[in-house]
C-alpha cells in the first residue's frame, strides 16, 4: 500500500508558476527525510501539500489594502477632474490671428478672431480655428495626462499602469 504525497516546488522561497504539484507514490513504512541537497534545492516535501503555512492567511488583509486604494483613487480623481474644469488652455495658430480656450476636460470657453484673421476669408480662417484648437486640446490633454500620472504615482501604481 502507497500513500500519495503532494511535493510543491519552491524556487527562492516562491511557488514556479501557478501550482507546481507532483505527485508521487511514498511507501508508508519509510518515512521521507529531507537531506541537507534537497532543502538547498529548494525541495519541499510535506504530507497534504502544506509545509509552508495558509498562503491566503493574509487576504483579508490584502482586500482591505485594495479597498483603501480604491477610495483614495476616487477622491483624488474627483479633486483632479475638478481642477481640470476649473483650468483654461488657450491654443493658437501659427500667426497667432485666432485663440481658441479650452477648459482640461476639453469644454470649449471661447474663440477670439482678429480682424487680419477675418479678411482671409472662410476656408483660410476654417484652418486657422483648427490649428488653434488643436493646439488648446494638446494642451488640455497633456495637462490631464501629468496629473493622472501623479495620481497614479500617488497610489502606488508602477509606471506605465497609471495611463501612460
Amino acid at each position: 500500500m502507497s500513500v500519495t504525497v503532494n511535493t510543491m516546488l519552491f524556487s527562492a522561497n516562491r511557488c514556479i508558476g501557478k501550482s507546481a504539484f507532483v505527485q508521487k507514490n511514498v511507501l508508508p513504512s519509510k518515512p521521507r527525510m529531507r537531506t541537507t541537497s534537497q532543502r538547498r534545492s529548494g525541495i519541499t516535501y510535506a504530507i497534504g501539500g502544506g509545509g509552508g503555512g495558509n498562503p491566503f492567511a493574509n487576504m483579508g488583509g490584502m482586500m482591505e489594502q485594495i479597498k483603501k486604494a480604491q477610495e483614495l483613487v476616487q477622491v483624488e480623481a474627483v479633486k483632479v477632474q475638478k481642477e481640470l474644469a476649473e483650468t483654461e488652455f488657450s491654443g493658437y495658430d501659427a500667426e497667432e490671428l485666432v485663440c481658441v480656450v479650452l477648459t482640461g476636460n476639453q469644454e470649449p470657453v471661447a474663440t477670439d478672431i482678429t480682424e487680419e484673421a477675418m479678411a482671409l476669408g472662410a476656408e483660410e480662417l476654417g484652418k486657422l480655428v483648427t490649428e488653434a484648437y488643436k493646439e488648446a486640446h494638446a494642451k488640455s490633454t497633456g495637462a490631464m495626462k501629468d496629473r493622472m500620472r501623479e495620481l497614479a504615482g500617488k497610489v502606488g501604481l508602477p509606471p506605465g499602469l497609471g495611463g501612460q
